[in-house]
Formats: C-alpha cells, sequence, structure tokens
C-alpha cells in the first residue's frame, strides 16, 4: 500500500508539471499569434494610407468599420447563416460517405478493385468543372450546391483514410489474429485508433475545400450567401466591404480547422499527451 501511493505522488507531480508546460507552450503560441497578426495589420495599415486610396486597398480601420456597419444592418448574419448551411451540410454529407467507404476499400481488395478504382476516375475531374452539369442535373437550388461541395470534400477525407488503413503496422493484426479476434475486433480495436489521425488530416484539408466550393458555386446563380455578396459588393464597388467579407471567409476557415483539431485532441487523446512532452 505504502508503495503505491509513493509512486502515485510522483506520477502526479509529472502530470502536473506536464500539464503546467502545456498550459505555458500554448499562451506563449497565442501571443506570438497576436502579435504576428498586429504586426501585418500595422504594415497593412500604414502602407495603405501612403500609397493607395481606399477604393484599391482599404486601410484596416475602413475594413473594420465596413464590418461593423454590415454586421448591424443584418446583411453578414443574413449571408452567413446561408452560407454555413450549405458548406456544413456538404461537409457532413462527405464525411459520412467518404470515411465507411476508405475503410472498406483499404480493407477489401474485391471493393478496392471495384469501387476504389472507380473513385479513382472521378477524383482527377475538377469540382469546378462540374458546376454547368450540375446545374443541368439538378438547377439553380440548394441540392446543386450542397452536391458540389460534398464532391468536392469527398476525395480528401476518402483517400486521408484509405491511406490511413493501408499503412496500420501488420503486426498488430497478426497478434491480434493469433489470439483469436476476428475480423470486426480488428477492424474496431487496431485499424480505426489506427486510421484516426489520417481521417482528422482529411477533414481538416476538406474544411478549407469547403470554403472554396462554397464561394464558387454562390458565384453562379446564387441569390443569397457569401459569394453572392461579394459580387455585389464587387458589382457596385464597395471596396471596404469586398476586403470585410473575404476576412470573414479567412476567419470561418481558421475557426473550422480550430474546431476540428480541439475535436481531434479530445478523440486522439494518446497524441496529445506524447505532444505535451516536447
Amino acid at each position: 500500500m505504502e508503495k503505491s501511493l509513493t509512486t502515485a505522488a510522483p506520477r502526479a507531480t509529472v502530470r502536473g508539471r506536464l500539464s503546467g508546460l502545456a498550459a505555458s507552450a500554448a499562451l506563449h503560441k497565442t501571443l506570438r499569434t497576436l502579435a504576428t497578426i498586429g504586426v501585418i495589420l500595422a504594415i497593412w495599415e500604414l502602407v495603405a494610407r501612403l500609397f493607395f486610396p481606399s477604393y484599391i486597398l482599404p486601410p484596416p480601420t475602413l475594413v473594420a468599420a465596413a464590418f461593423g456597419k454590415i454586421v448591424a444592418d443584418g446583411t453578414l448574419p443574413h449571408h452567413l447563416q446561408i452560407s454555413l448551411g450549405r458548406a456544413v451540410v456538404g461537409f457532413l454529407l462527405a464525411a459520412v460517405l467518404a470515411i465507411p467507404l476508405g475503410l472498406l476499400t483499404a480493407w477489401w481488395k474485391v471493393l478496392d478493385d471495384t469501387v476504389g478504382s472507380a473513385l479513382e476516375l472521378l477524383r482527377p475531374i475538377p469540382s469546378l468543372a462540374l458546376i454547368p452539369l450540375a446545374i443541368v442535373w439538378l438547377g439553380f437550388g440548394e441540392v446543386s450546391k450542397i452536391t458540389l461541395i460534398a464532391y468536392a470534400c469527398f476525395f480528401s477525407i476518402y483517400v486521408n483514410t484509405h491511406a490511413g488503413v493501408r499503412n496500420v503496422d501488420p503486426l498488430y493484426i497478426k497478434v491480434m489474429r493469433i489470439y483469436g479476434n476476428g475480423t470486426r475486433d480488428i477492424l474496431t480495436k487496431v485499424v480505426l485508433y489506427s486510421v484516426l489521425p489520417y481521417v482528422f488530416t482529411g477533414l481538416r484539408y476538406s474544411a478549407a475545400v469547403a470554403l472554396i466550393l462554397l464561394v464558387a458555386v454562390e458565384l453562379v446563380g446564387a441569390q443569397a450567401g457569401l459569394g453572392f455578396y461579394l459580387t455585389q459588393t464587387q458589382a457596385f464597388f464597395q471596396v471596404p466591404e469586398m476586403f470585410a467579407t473575404i476576412t470573414v471567409f479567412g476567419l470561418l476557415g481558421f475557426l473550422a480547422n480550430l474546431l476540428i483539431l480541439c475535436l481531434e485532441r479530445r478523440v486522439i487523446k494518446w497524441r496529445q499527451a506524447v505532444g505535451a512532452e516536447f
């Protein structure tokens, strides 16, 4: 009993120190990021004020004022809500389809030779090239926009999931089979855990792809959304509002990446523990 207590105390101390180091590292990273952003904004303000008219390169102060204006009058919330709905539905649809397909085609050769080969034929086709076809088949409504976003996001998640299964150490699978475990146990207890880092990498990349396709599909045939509003600001030469909208796209991408990273740290806790040691 005494031995267990004496060993538990040093472990708790080490864990406390590691968590303290991790918190300190996170704080320093945040401060460095904020300082970098501040320097960039200061240089932008100076260059815009000295060398460019506001209708070419508005300074950040004018962009911030325009941002506050379109938030206050409800323009930004209206278009943002519509765009987020399209991007989130398309992204989730891609994830729901791509993760199981990536697992199954990488594990079973028959599926890889049939379904996997067909997907590899479709993968090189640019998503933007399918916009006219999607309009002809599905019209100008929400279905065509969501379908194109899902198509663009699908392959990044699928390829990463497929690669994750193929990179599972065969030794782990052999050990599981020696101890009498079947395919179901191997998939759920070994393959799934090994493939999770690859899946989250695909999800992070696909989140950015979803925003790219969102702009593209809203530039063609949309009557609302951030992409549509972006074309309106260009048509009426509202350059500060245009920069504010572009900034919103950047913030959405940053927040989506941050959200997926936080989810990854909660799901894949062993990677967080390893990272905290360095």
